[in-house]
């Protein structure tokens, strides 16, 4: 093969993949997988904040953007530009709302930062995306919330039981790096000490952490036994929410 035959099945495999997790089909696929997750979501979001007076930023456009705006009179977007997947989940004309357009693997780069403070940052589904340390995105959410605002993150369970059920029997349990970049699959998901020791860290007291399942799963023998051992120890189920508060105080201001 030559160098223009190697290009072309480069391209292949790229624009196959763009065809599965960028178009107007994986659009209404992305909104129907997600629904229940959204629904679990506001409830969470609008009982626990019910204030619809409240700023908040939605990291990352999608269908719940829309549902938030429903509620919250102040809403702001931020995240890659809405056109920027080609068709994917973000290409929503149904969202009005103001967009910061910031690619969150430059967080390092303090001087970006937007300046805008925000009383609730909702963070869900997104830090498992991120190919750069999480942290420098943490801290910027710190430096955009008001004083004691808060930063909701929901993300998989690193260590849920079907994840364990699949390495047991030398299966790989995580997602394999996508062709596209440019709409990124999980590079990394974590476990909940872990998002406690990055939240503390970054100036954030844990309010409240919970498992959970955010999706309906099929009724096959072993993903009923599976769901029910979940049940009996919340640690194995899929995905999970922790709810921080801005604190003042960073961890490296406390400790040497």
């Amino acid at each position: 093969m030559n160098k223009q035959e190697y290009k072309e099945v480069v391209n292949k495999w790229i624009e196959t993949e763009k065809e599965k997790t960028c178009s107007r089909d994986s659009q209404e696929r992305y909104e129907k997988m997600h629904k229940r997750r959204f629904s679990i979501l506001y409830k969470y979001i609008t009982q626990n904040f019910p204030n619809k007076e409240l700023k908040v930023l939605d990291v990352g456009r999608s269908h719940f953007t829309k549902t938030l705006q429903n509620y919250y009179k102040n809403v702001t977007t931020i995240g890659f530009a809405p056109d920027y997947d080609e068709g994917g989940h973000r290409l929503l004309d149904q969202i009005t709302c103001k967009h910061l357009t910031f690619d969150l693997k430059q967080a390092k780069n303090v001087d970006i930062w937007p300046e805008e403070k925000f009383d609730l940052i909702i963070f869900a589904e997104v830090i498992e995306h991120l190919s750069e340390a999480p942290e420098f995105a943490l801290l910027m959410f710190h430096s955009l919330l008001t004083n004691n605002g808060h930063l909701l993150c929901t993300t998989p369970n690193a260590a849920a039981l079907f994840r364990r059920y699949k390495l047991f029997f030398g299966n790989q349990p995580y997602s394999k790096i996508r062709y596209f970049s440019n709409n990124p699959g999980h590079y990394r998901e974590y476990t909940k000490r872990e998002l406690y020791e990055m939240g503390e860290k970054c100036g954030f007291k844990t309010v409240n952490h919970r498992y959970t399942t955010f999706h309906k799963h099929t009724q096959s023998l072993k993903a009923v036994i599976l769901d029910l051992l979940s049940s009996i120890i919340p640690a194995f189920k899929w995905y999970q929410m922790i709810l921080w508060k801005k604190n003042e105080i960073l961890q490296s201001e406390t400790k040497s």
